[in-house]
């Protein structure tokens, strides 16, 4: 089985700085492999799908990693916070408890641990967990370079399977995450074989705010992984739910539309057939959680 080859030959180098890992990555470009918490880089390197000169380990850059909470009441979480710390912050707990929730789906304690928020954004991957959720609660990135630092909305930061729209030469270094607004709340559902242990099959986030008045939708947002060649938002889906009261006929109608925008593929894990129907489940499932979620910040009933 080729995922235990030994590791390839390469140069570990471990920069203190985000210059210093700029520095690193400039140099080398893209003969390089960033190293956070290891858990997808070093299978790659085993079954040869990567196979770096150069690999940069990102542990000891102090400024990468812990999360801020912000003046306004946003986050900044840095991209080597692992997902333990996500899944036991008491500051992303009170304001962005979803970000928890996904952290709790993942794998065991072990990978948790070593698994990093910022190798699952920057992998590319569709079938990585919280990309879904931060594009629902409207994440943006900053990216670092030699040149100095620039900021991204996460909605377009994929552009095609396994690409990000970082330059070669940048790296991931935060993710900041604006104020919930009143009366909102999210959730994220997926499906995989093996409890924690293997790559989402579908996952489905969902992230609204109600109006209370109405007892309407007057903001959702959907995002799909594992259901296009990218992490994608339905939004069609959302426009169908907008003004709307929550009710079976809606869910129906919007969980419909997101199939159609939806592009799954047939793989050994599952059909193209099977996968939309989980799109179709868990878009329903997911928009009830959130209004149920949303209405209980507000003390008001479901």
């Amino acid at each position: 089985m080729s995922y235990l080859r030994r590791l390839p030959r390469f140069e570990y180098l471990a920069p203190h700085t985000v210059d210093e890992a700029c520095d690193f990555l400039a140099a080398h470009g893209r003969n390089v492999g960033l190293l956070a918490g290891g858990t997808d880089l070093l299978l790659q390197m085993r079954r040869r799908e990567a196979t770096p000169g150069y690999v940069i380990g990102l542990k000891n850059v102090a400024a990468l990693a812990g999360v801020r909470a912000q003046a306004d009441g946003g986050l900044a979480i840095g991209a080597m916070t692992t997902l333990q710390e996500l899944l036991t912050s008491p500051i992303v707990r009170r304001s962005h408890a979803l970000l928890s929730e996904i952290a709790a789906l993942i794998g065991g304690p072990e990978l948790r641990n070593a698994a990093t928020v910022g190798g699952n954004v920057a992998g590319g991957l569709p079938c990585a967990d919280f990309p879904s959720a931060l594009m629902t609660l409207g994440a943006r990135l900053k990216l670092a370079s030699r040149h100095g630092e620039r900021t991204i909305a996460i909605k377009d930061f994929y552009p095609e399977f396994g690409k990000t729209a970082a330059a070669g030469d940048e790296l991931l270094a935060e993710i900041s995450l604006p104020a919930p607004p009143p009366c909102s709340g999210g959730a994220y559902l997926k499906f995989h074989d093996r409890h924690s242990m293997d790559m989402t099959t579908v996952g489905v986030s969902a992230f609204v705010t109600c109006d209370e008045s109405r007892g309407v939708f007057r903001e959702v947002k959907i995002a799909l992984a594992s259901s296009a060649p990218v992490i994608m938002r339905a939004r069609r889906a959302e426009a169908a739910l907008r003004g709307q009261p929550l009710s079976e006929e809606a869910l129906a109608e919007a969980a419909a539309i997101a199939c159609e925008e939806s592009a799954p593929r047939s793989s050994w894990r599952a059909t193209r057939e099977f996968r939309l129907q989980l799109v179709n489940t868990l878009t329903r499932r997911a928009v009830r959680r959130a209004w149920e979620k949303a209405l209980a910040t507000s003390g008001a009933q479901a």
